[in-house]
């Protein structure tokens, strides 16, 4: 029997690692893809954009009010929000359209990781990065990736460009250089915050190889940066024009005051708690500060594999230090960092292992405790936990997530609240679930929110009190503005009563 279950597979291994490879990607992209993650406040202002787009031909985000042309179109670039809304034109707006746009862009940033990786040191390296970087709780990519955020897709196109850059290193012609730069423009298109980095690591290159490396010609780096600098200032023109001064103004206005507080926050006791996280056991289980060492190691030699090297070596230390020194110490904001780490650390365990070439000679059980095994036995099990575990855990909340509490309260706001009525709430995923008539507090108070969260600012309460003044119709309150406490529930006891409650979202109703 077992013979024969043995030829069974040898005879058709191919098949079956496609057919596991297929099951694999089934579960972990796209199984439960409207239950894990559930959405919430960010991924649902983002839908705003391409729903608004599509029922009222703007892109724009939209309150009861009126349209608001800031906020959410500055979150995620036009290169997620247009395809999104093509796919709503064509099957509908819903939450599994929006979001298997992209569970693609997921997949197809993971292919590039690996063919990136796999030509930099082989297809053993990729495998074992590709895993790294699945399975980490601090990348998070698998959660990320299938939401309407900016950073996969954003790694997506960052990925491409280095790829088609390195491949063709200081050989590239000017229409292939011309590609590769507007790639890096879409990057920084997609998600503002890897502007902070790809211009520096750009420019830092180019310096590095006319003072260090001298391996490349001007033209390898100046054509990149140029055409990525042009393409994020033509975006910037287009919204210019399209929104008009006033709103781009505004547009600056909430950038500067959202970056203040979470983007550029010098706080020597936030500064120690996010060196606490990069060392924590999420971060890759102890192994990335090793990885980093060895990172600038390979960088070091005047070669083109050096000088490569070199470049993702940049981009993983300028976002690391950026978020330890001047961050709110959110972990997505180390995404691009912590994600291309995992290819340091793929090939940092690799090379220590000897490519986990065990020497069994000495026969099957005394070869595990042969010197020259021990520590590759070691270094394997070490690999084992840091992907096998968090993964693990990452599964088990695919196939097992939460109550859908959202969709739940957008079926009973469906079915017993009017269209029109004015519902107040600071859950914009909500309106995106349902076309009731929403009122959302000003996108300016999120930095009012995160200062008072985190440093005891002033209450955000104190700044709006459009329930007291406005007495909407209805009251949503759910995990985001009772973390923020906006509202003052208690006070309004006497003006709302409690109507309808599915997990953190409680419907308040007025009674006079």
């Amino acid at each position: 029997m077992f013979i024969s279950l043995g030829k069974f597979i040898s005879k058709y291994q191919k098949p079956l690692v496609w057919i596991f490879g297929a099951l694999a990607v089934y579960f972990l992209v796209f199984h439960n893809l409207t239950r894990f993650p559930a959405p919430w406040f960010d991924e649902g202002s983002h839908l705003h954009v391409p729903k608004t787009l599509v029922q009222h031909g703007v892109y724009a985000d939209i309150s009861s009010e009126g349209f608001r042309y800031y906020g959410p179109t500055i979150g995620v670039g036009p290169t997620v929000m247009l395809p999104i809304a093509a796919m709503f034109k064509l099957f509908g707006t819903g939450l599994l359209q929006a979001r298997i746009v992209m569970a693609l862009y997921l997949l197809a940033a993971v292919y590039v990781f690996f063919r990136l990786v796999a030509y930099l040191s082989g297809t053993q390296v990729a495998f074992i990065a590709v895993a790294l970087i699945l399975s980490s709780r601090s990348v998070l990519l698998l959660e990320y990736g299938r939401q309407l955020l900016g950073e996969v897709p954003g790694l997506f196109f960052l990925l491409l460009a280095i790829y088609l850059w390195f491949s063709q290193w200081n050989e590239s012609d000017w229409k292939r250089l011309s590609l590769i730069g507007l790639l890096f423009g879409l990057a920084m298109i997609t998600k503002y915050q890897y502007l902070l980095f790809l211009g520096p690591v750009l420019f830092l290159s180019w310096l590095f190889d006319v003072f260090y490396y001298k391996t490349s010609s001007h033209r390898n780096f100046l054509v990149p940066g140029i055409i990525a600098a042009g393409s994020f200032s033509v975006w910037q023109i287009l919204t210019l024009q399209y929104l008009g001064p006033y709103t781009v103004m505004e547009n600056l206005a909430l950038l500067q005051a959202s970056a203040e507080g979470a983007a550029f926050n010098f706080n020597i006791t936030q500064l120690a708690a996010n060196l606490g996280e990069l060392t924590s056991r999420a971060a890759y289980l102890g192994a990335l500060l090793p990885a980093l060492i060895y990172g600038l190691f390979i960088s070091l030699p005047r070669t083109h594999e050096g000088q490569k090297w070199s470049i993702i070596f940049l981009l993983v230390s300028l976002n690391l230090v950026w978020y330890v020194m001047a961050s709110i110490g959110w972990i997505r904001y180390a995404f691009l960092g912590l994600g291309l780490s995992s290819i340091f650390i793929a090939r940092l365990f690799t090379e220590i292992s000897g490519s986990f070439n065990f020497d069994w000679s000495a026969g099957f059980f005394r070869s595990w405790f042969d010197i020259r095994n021990t520590s590759k036995f070691a270094i394997a099990l070490w690999l084992l936990v840091i992907i096998v575990t968090p993964l693990a855990k990452t599964s088990l909340e695919i196939a097992l997530p939460g109550p859908p509490y959202a969709q739940q309260m957008s079926v009973y706001l469906d079915e017993n609240v009017p269209v029109g009525a004015v519902i107040e709430t600071w859950e914009p995923e909500m309106g995106f679930l349902t076309d009731h008539n929403y009122h959302y507090p000003p996108n300016a108070l999120l930095a009012v929110a995160v200062d008072q969260v985190y440093y005891g600012g002033e209450p955000v309460q104190e700044r709006y009190k459009f329930v007291q003044t406005e007495h909407p119709d209805f009251l949503l309150a759910g995990e985001f503005s009772k973390w923020t406490a906006i509202y003052p529930l208690e006070e309004l006891g006497a003006e709302y009563e409690l109507v309808a409650t599915y997990g953190d979202y409680d419907l308040y109703q007025r009674v006079k």
